[in-house]
């Protein structure tokens, strides 16, 4: 196993500790709240280290194709539901907060399943990563700061976040159904 797996290994072994952080947190356990900001941090910098390292030694692998992105989502994805069950993070929430992550998470289910649905009909293919798909993934992250830190204008990196969701959703699926339409014609 490769160093860059170890490392993002440890990132998706460190999203329980995560979740039970953030769940755990209430302002008389002002503690909790930082500690799950440091984890975070530390999470998003072991991402960006796994990545240099396998890019750098050429420590390319399959494990760490599937791995890596998934470790992404779950911190992501998990991290807003945790938030959303927890009332103590309600004071810099908008109203509609509680529909965010199930935006998120339908938007990143039927990805997946659109993808396996053209793995199906059309064989192996190897999916890139859409620009808009990578401007979402830094909206929700800083999102996620911004909710940890309790930052006064939480709300205005939310509503970028819940559009760039929804934009990101659009285009995944515009480029899937354009690639079944042409490999159909060909």
């Amino acid at each position: 196993m490769t160093l860059a797996n170890r490392i993002t290994l440890v990132r998706v072994f460190s999203i329980p500790v995560f979740c039970g952080l953030v769940y755990a947190y209430t302002p008389e356990r002002e503690w909790l709240r930082w500690a799950a900001f440091g984890l975070y941090t530390a999470a998003a910098l072991s991402d960006m280290l796994d990545g240099y390292i396998a890019r750098r030694y050429h420590q390319h692998s399959q494990l760490g194709r599937r791995l890596d992105p998934l470790a992404d989502k779950l911190i992501v994805n998990l991290g807003f539901v945790f938030i959303a069950a927890n009332e103590s993070f309600y004071d810099v929430l908008p109203s509609w907060f509680m529909a965010f992550p199930v935006i998120v998470l339908a938007r990143d289910i039927f990805i997946v399943l659109g993808a396996l649905l053209v793995i199906r009909r059309f064989g192996p293919i190897r999916f890139e990563p859409r620009r808009l798909g990578k401007i979402t993934t830094f909206a929700h992250m800083s999102a996620i700061v911004a909710i940890l830190l309790k930052v006064p204008f939480t709300y205005y990196l939310i509503l970028p976040a819940l559009l760039f969701t929804l934009a990101s959703f659009a285009d995944y699926l515009h480029a899937g159904v354009r690639f079944a339409v042409t490999r159909k014609a060909a």
